[in-house]
């Protein structure tokens, strides 16, 4: 007979065993994705990201273990035009009720996230209009030398403006609550002359420029836009002027855009400054139009691009304000209409600077490719 110690000696080397055997199943089939560290290591043993200081002289950069948390206020103009050619009086005229923006962004070393929303009621609506909602998520991945943006953007409600669409004749405009634009963005900007100009000093603040310099640059980028409604997108007495445009519930566009731009940042007084970018205005446009049944058209074109800043400001060690405009206008001319998108921001941009949380640092590391 087999003593009872035997028994157990037996059964916890099989219970050992056992464990030991799904611990390395379990390594084997582990989900490197889930561990970004890991993940590195075994996709990309030898990475490690390294940057080039820029001119001190020019161009100050804060300590990295600082983080920035900055509010963002804009008054936005936001609109779609819709004009059938060789008829403009029964274009769509659509606007969005949006007043106020309000945004708040969060920066750390090489990442910089921010999202904003129509918090506030539209108040003193003009005559006629409908509510509209607002909002936007984005990030970005920034050096010196180049910037990565990805960014979405929805808007829903609009109103048409144009009284010749309005079957009512005591009612000058046409509420439409349910159109949407959404907007997918992801663009980089590419710095040549890094070193002695930072366009990162006015866009994200996290340099600052000390001493006045021009700078060129070239942004690329895809953009999908989707513009979209439960029911046909004109209203009864303009369908007869839009040409093979009959049922259209949604138009998707998508942009390919290779820009050249320019640059300057000009320094008063080492605090303050004044600032301006421009980017050439031409982009690739594919547009397709869809009925409840499908896609009905389907037509390459140019689009025409106002893509543009100006800003004035100041900036300290810790803190910073500005007030900017921009604007991203685009106009394509199809075979049978023209369309024609306008976001433009008057905004208040304030920011402090602090050292960043010891839970933010551990996290940045734990996520990061080394190097960053």
């Amino acid at each position: 007979m087999i003593p009872m110690y035997r028994w157990l000696t037996a059964a916890v080397f099989l219970l050992f065993f056992v464990v030991a055997v799904h611990a390395q199943e379990t390594k084997k089939k582990e989900n490197v994705f889930l561990h970004p560290d890991k993940f590195y290591a075994k996709y990309f043993p030898n990475i490690k990201i390294t940057y080039n200081p820029s001119d001190s002289t020019y161009i100050k950069t804060y300590p990295k273990n600082y983080m920035t948390v900055a509010l963002h206020v804009l008054s936005p103009t936001i609109y779609a035009n819709l004009e059938p050619s060789g008829a403009p009086q029964a274009s769509s005229d659509l606007r969005t009720n949006v007043k106020t923006i309000t945004g708040l962004s969060f920066s750390y070393r090489h990442v910089t996230a921010g999202f904003a929303l129509s918090l506030l009621p539209p108040l003193g609506d003009p005559p006629g209009y409908g509510s509209s909602r607002y909002r936007t998520a984005t990030i970005k991945y920034k050096s010196p030398i180049y910037i990565l943006t990805f960014r979405f953007m929805k808007i829903k409600g609009m109103t048409d403006i144009n009284a010749f669409n309005s079957l009512d004749l005591a009612q000058q405009t046409v509420y439409r609550p349910d159109i949407i634009i959404k907007e997918y963005e992801f663009e980089g900007i590419y710095n040549f002359n890094w070193k002695k100009y930072s366009y990162l000093s006015t866009i994200d603040y996290t340099e600052s420029q000390i001493k006045s310099h021009l700078g060129f640059m070239v942004k690329a980028g895809v953009y999908s836009q989707q513009f979209y409604g439960d029911s046909n997108l004109l209203s009864v007495p303009q369908r007869p002027y839009f040409e093979s445009f009959d049922n259209i519930t949604r138009m998707n566009g998508f942009n390919i855009k290779l820009s050249p731009g320019a640059g300057g940042n000009l320094v008063i007084k080492k605090h303050f400054y004044m600032a301006c970018a421009i980017f050439s205005p031409l982009n690739l446009y594919v547009n397709r139009l869809f009925t409840t049944e499908g896609i009905a058209h389907k037509e390459t074109s140019f689009q025409w691009v106002l893509d543009g800043s100006a800003s004035i400001g100041y900036q300290s060690k810790r803190f910073y304000a500005a007030l900017r405009y921009e604007i991203d206008g685009r106009t394509a001319a199809l075979t049978t209409f023209r369309y024609t998108s306008v976001y433009s921001y008057i905004g208040l941009d304030v920011g402090y600077r602090f050292k960043a949380p010891t839970f933010v640092k551990k996290f940045y590391k734990d996520t990061m490719p080394p190097g960053m």
